[in-house]
């Protein structure tokens, strides 16, 4: 290695080879500094004094951890009240993100995301008392559809304090369309379907089509839900609707946080931020044989069913997360964000933790995030009202 020492006390090095042969020649570049090693996946490896590539989870900062490890950019903020807990940029159009809003049952979609010019609309559903009411989570759907359920058990509907239709409570779909989303199409707002067997719900997942697995905290079990074919703006109608309920009394929430779900269909496995448990686990959708019927028969339904032979594996022991709320899934690696410490955690599938990144924010802070067309993570501030981006140092 050829080096020079030059003024500021600063020693200037320049690139060598290996002479024992193999390795990536880029890898032996020394370096003091992430720029110097350049925009190709690598950063500087200041122990080492060399350029190295990228570690796995990398999306949360590669130096310590700490929050001065990374610059959390402020993308959007609203009222603190607000409360928002999960945002999605939809498949149609990347440059569009959705961001769902736990403490006014509110939606935000920021036009030209990712750009200086993104403009910013609130909407809230005139149903939304009933169909988003406290919503803990989103999805992105088929093609122009999107998801959500409600944190409730329908009590707020019943003004008479008599508990009328409580329990009354599940997952609806809606449109991606500004022009149908939100607008009354009739006293049903404008909902494109809604299936009612769990209340409590604190996440939700697409598989495809119309299917959707949600978290139902009410009977801790996950659920898994067919709308079919959507009724259309404001109707009714779901007896082609299908239910089944899976691992039932095997995970548990907490109140107050979401515990969102990620399904990976190459495996068929769905992972889950067991929230009350302090874990994260995983139900392989391909087991199970249907059993009793549901104890509870809210509407006509073409299909529904207990699930028997249903099991969870856990993944992520106890211990290493406190409150697991946010998760994602990008390759072999699984994100998740602990909402008691407002750490973000990087794992392998075998349960090992890679990275950890501390946001400095305030417990509470962290609930859903994604990662965008920038291949960053955007995520909301539930105590803030704001969406945040991580960006790497």
């Amino acid at each position: 290695m050829l080096c020079a020492f030059a003024a500021l006390s600063v020693w200037s090095c320049s690139t060598t080879t290996s002479s024992t042969g193999g390795g990536d020649p880029a890898a032996q570049k020394t370096c003091q500094s992430d720029p110097e090693c350049g925009s190709g996946g690598q950063f500087c490896d200041t122990a080492k004094g060399a350029c190295a590539a990228l570690p796995p989870g990398s999306e949360i900062g590669h130096h310590d951890g700490s929050a001065a490890s990374v610059t959390l950019t402020e993308i959007f903020a609203t009222a603190s009240t607000t409360k928002p807990v999960d945002l999605a940029f939809n498949p149609d159009d990347p440059t569009q993100l959705w961001v769902i809003g736990y403490g006014d049952d509110s939606v935000y979609v920021g036009t030209g995301a990712g750009t200086d010019a993104v403009a910013w609309k609130r909407y809230v559903d005139p149903a939304a008392e009933h169909f988003m009411h406290r919503p803990p989570a989103m999805a992105m759907g088929a093609s122009g559809t999107w998801a959500t359920c409600g944190d409730n058990d329908n009590t707020q509907n019943s003004p008479s304090g008599d508990g009328a239709g409580a329990d009354f409570m599940g997952p609806a779909l809606f449109s991606t369309n500004t022009s149908v989303f939100a607008k009354p199409a009739t006293m049903l707002g404008s909902h494109l379907d809604m299936l009612h067997n769990t209340p409590l719900c604190r996440g939700i997942a697409h598989v495809a089509a119309n299917w959707y697995w949600v978290f139902n905290a009410n009977d801790k079990s996950l659920d898994k839900y067919n709308f079919a074919k959507d009724h259309g703006p404001g109707n009714d109608d779901h007896a082609d609707g299908e239910i089944y309920r899976y691992a039932q009394g095997q995970v548990k929430g907490a109140d107050g946080f979401s515990s969102h779900l990620f399904y990976e269909a190459e495996s068929a496995m769905l992972y889950v931020a067991d929230t009350g448990n302090a874990r994260i686990v995983r139900l392989d959708t391909t087991k199970g044989k249907k059993g009793k019927p549901l104890p509870r028969q809210y509407e006509p339904l073409k299909d529904d069913a207990i699930m028997a032979e249903t099991s969870v594996e856990v993944v992520v022991a106890p211990g290493a997360v406190d409150k697991p709320s946010g998760l994602e899934l990008k390759g072999e690696l699984i994100y998740v964000t602990d909402a008691a410490t407002s750490q973000f955690h990087v794992f392998d599938k075998t349960g090992k933790l890679l990275r950890s990144l501390d946001t400095a924010l305030p417990p509470g802070s962290l609930s859903g995030f994604t990662f965008g067309p920038d291949r960053k993570i955007w995520f909301t501030d539930r105590v803030g009202g704001r969406v945040l981006r991580i960006d790497p140092l």
